[in-house]
């Protein structure tokens, strides 16, 4: 799972990817930035989650009105 979502204000993004160093569970990052004109977005923080919780959490964002975006950094 490798992702880009904003808000529909196009004040947050998040970026959904894969932590590689996890051994014996598939867990997903969460990075919570913020667009900066000219700049890359600013990092804000960071959640490591389940997959299965990710896949639940981007579907929701996208009912929710977020929508996908190329990336931001």
């Amino acid at each position: 799972m490798d992702g880009w979502l904003m808000a529909s204000n196009g004040r947050n993004v998040l970026r959904f990817h894969r932590d590689r160093t996890a051994r014996y569970e598939a867990l997903i990052f969460i990075d919570f930035g913020e667009p900066i004109p000219g700049q890359p977005a600013l990092l804000k923080r960071r959640e490591r989650l389940p997959r299965k919780h990710a896949v639940e959490q981007w579907k929701k964002l996208l009912k929710g009105g977020w929508c996908r975006v190329e990336p931001q950094w």
